[in-house]
């Protein structure tokens, strides 16, 4: 039986103001080979590597292998899932999200 197999990958979540920002490590992943989707408060990533060598070379060294990519994420509460926006670019994944304007900070004028 061929079980496919999947890594984990490198992910950073952080916070600002307006939003969050998730950046996901995905060497050698192309756009073509990524889907990301949404239900409720889960973000799930999933992968599928293609590449090939080309013909007559061989790999002697790689800083990295060219690996299947999966994970799950829960979203903040506050995160509004119909803002998010994914660019893949050489290799990281950038997710924006921002968050519900209702929970945003608000600032309060002193009469």
């Amino acid at each position: 039986m061929n079980e496919e197999k999947f890594v984990v990958p490198n992910a950073f979540l952080t916070e600002k103001p307006e939003g969050y920002e998730l950046k996901i490590q995905l060497p050698g992943i192309g756009k073509e080979d990524a889907q990301l989707h949404v239900e409720g408060k889960t973000l799930t990533l999933k992968t599928h590597a293609k590449y090939q060598n080309p013909a007559g070379f061989k790999k002697v060294i790689a800083e990295f292998d060219r690996a299947n990519y999966a994970m799950s994420v829960d979203l903040p509460e506050m995160a509004d899932v119909s803002t998010l926006k994914a660019k893949l670019e050489n290799g990281v994944m950038t997710v924006t999200i921002c968050k519900r304007p209702e929970t945003q900070a608000k600032q309060i004028e002193i009469l």
